[in-house]
């Protein structure tokens, strides 16, 4: 049965993974393209904000970054988590 927590660990899961590998991909190939392709990402989200009461400051914010890595890493975790679950 898949439920949201089952989805989050995939996700959490498969960019751990993608990250651990594109720091690989970096120290086997630390020049030329495909380092530069590593390590092109995209970040989106909301941008950090800081509300000072003066007793209380509170700061808010999501940023996602994603790379190639990451989003093969994601992948290559739910095949595994497809397997496991037949």
């Amino acid at each position: 049965m898949k439920t949201a927590a089952h989805i989050l660990v995939v996700i959490v899961t498969g960019s751990l993974l993608g990250t651990f590998l594109g720091k690989l991909v970096h120290l086997w190939f630390p020049q030329g393209q495909a380092a530069s392709l590593m390590a092109t990402s995209i970040n989106t989200g909301l941008n950090p904000v800081t509300i000072d009461l003066s007793v209380v400051q509170f700061t808010l914010g999501l940023v996602f970054k994603f790379d190639i890595m990451t989003v093969a890493g994601v992948f290559i975790s739910a095949m595994i988590y497809k397997q496991l679950v037949k």
